[in-house]
């Protein structure tokens, strides 16, 4: 336990008991989606740690209030002269400055060949220790990149490759193409008995070309390929979801608490490209492809408009596992703006939900895009969405952080933000989310970046909004650390 934890101890059991005492409290005292002047001081804030391309990609809150925010960098380059882009993980105090007790100053980066590293997905560990995936490269190729580190932000070296004698790197690579070809990874799931999914791309070569296929890889809790999982390599590549076209690997299926199914299932999203669709995959436990899920293990969510009326997504970029069991899907068509769809959890569309299955956001013009990135789950059943609208507030057409939310029903909630949904002006130049998360006071925090003027590369841009008081004793949280 870390000083800061231990100082929080006696406050957060005293925070409970007065919550649980009393009616009012931080989110109450403003409306929802309103910005929390506490964080940052007006409600967000940029970091600019090396003039560089820098940003964020993934966002984690811990139990006590700080939280975790993972990209990429273009920092020292650790075996060579001059820079590289590296993988980025940063830690943060509650109010939003730099927490100086991790890493140097607050951040860790993470270059393991002189070359291309990010981090796209992270968790906290119940130890406070961070778990990390992504992709690490070497000088010809990117691999999935798996990275641990201790809760003072040191690599883990109990953990991934071998090191020197039984000291371990803190980090795993797997390459699955072979040299030249890159696999990324993108998303992450810890499975209940700490093992660990990970989901990307990887070029397979089918109808006269390398095409982008979804990949899954599974490792152990404490680094190792699972030989278990797919055909005893680890590593399970799903078939083409549309024939001659590329499919984009965005998500892995979590629930509130950022779990995936307790049954060991894994379901992935993500769209093709160029085709109109996105689509929806699940695999059993061993990796195998789950042909009670959808038609023969797959949904398509064809994008079009018949009558007027829309349907389906050509992109999808999220998914949630409801309570209930049930798949809420994020991501846009036509109509160009946060749409969300939901399903049951063998795959069949909810026609319950929004408007036949569907709901869509949106506040820019017809020829503009609200475009989604991100999606989480509140306890009380709603929704929350983040990415960028196009704005023109001052001058010319930019991007803008954007959050929407819905009703536990896909009814828009006009009760949150400006009638359901909350644009920030982070910068007057561009800037967006493409993470968001539910802190445990119920706090919505956004991640993503903005280029400033005078500045030729974007920074780390976070903001958090007010939400609703529901995730107080998330995950079983007793005040007890």
């Amino acid at each position: 336990m870390d000083n800061y934890t231990k100082g929080r101890r006696f406050a957060y059991r005293l925070v409970v008991t007065a919550l649980a005492a009393c009616t009012t409290g931080m989110a109450h005292a403003a409306h929802p989606g309103d910005l929390d002047g506490s964080f940052g001081g007006s409600g967000y804030l940029t970091n600019d740690f090396f003039g560089s391309n820098e940003q964020v990609y993934a966002v984690a809150p811990m139990r006590d209030g700080r939280f975790v925010a993972v990209g990429k960098v273009v920092g020292a380059n650790a075996h060579a002269t001059g820079s590289s882009e590296n993988m980025a993980i940063a830690r943060y105090l509650p109010n939003g400055t730099l927490d100086s007790s991790f890493g140097s100053g607050g951040l860790v980066q993470i270059d393991v060949d002189s070359a291309s590293d990010e981090a796209r997905t992270v968790r906290v560990m119940a130890d406070n220790g961070v778990l990390v995936a992504g992709s690490l490269s070497t000088s010809s190729h990117a691999d999935f990149g798996v990275v641990k580190l201790r809760a003072d932000g040191s690599l883990d070296t109990t953990f991934g490759e071998t090191d020197i004698g039984s000291t371990r790197k803190g980090y795993v690579r797997l390459d699955i193409a072979g040299v030249n070809f890159h696999d990324n990874g993108y998303a992450m799931a810890v499975q209940k008995d700490g093992r660990i999914v990970v989901a990307g791309t990887t070029p397979v070569f089918h109808d006269g070309f390398n095409y982008s296929q979804v990949a899954l890889a599974r490792f152990t809790a404490d680094g190792q390929i699972d030989t278990t999982f797919g055909d005893g390599d680890g590593v399970v590549i799903l078939d083409p979801f549309f024939g001659a076209a590329g499919d984009v690997l965005a998500t892995i299926a979590l629930d509130q608490a950022g779990n995936p199914g307790a049954d060991g299932r894994i379901v992935v999203g993500g769209y093709t490209f160029g085709r109109n669709c996105a689509f929806l995959a699940r695999v059993a436990a061993n990796g195998s492809v789950d042909t009670t899920f959808g038609s023969g293990g797959r949904v398509i969510l064809a994008d079009a408009n018949t009558g007027g009326v829309r349907t389906g997504m050509s992109l999808l970029y999220s998914a949630r596992i409801a309570a209930d069991g049930k798949i809420v899907a994020l991501g846009q068509g036509g109509d160009r703006g946060m749409t969300v769809m939901r399903f049951s959890a063998n795959g069949v569309l909810d026609t319950s939900f929004g408007n036949n299955g569907r709901s869509t956001i949106k506040i820019s013009g017809p020829a503009t895009y609200d475009t989604p990135a991100a999606l989480a789950l509140q306890g009380n059943g709603k929704l929350v969405a983040a990415g960028f609208t196009t704005s023109s507030a001052t001058g010319s057409p930019h991007e803008d952080f954007f959050v929407g939310r819905w009703l536990a029903n896909g009814a828009i909630d006009t009760g949150f933000g400006d009638g359901g949904s909350k644009a920030v002006q982070v910068s007057t130049l561009d800037d967006g989310a493409y993470a968001v998360a539910i802190e445990p006071s119920g706090n919505i925090l956004a991640g993503g970046s903005a280029l400033r003027p005078g500045a030729t590369q974007p920074d780390f841009a976070l903001l958090r909004l007010i939400g609703d008081p529901d995730r107080i004793f998330y995950d079983g949280f007793d005040g007890g650390f």
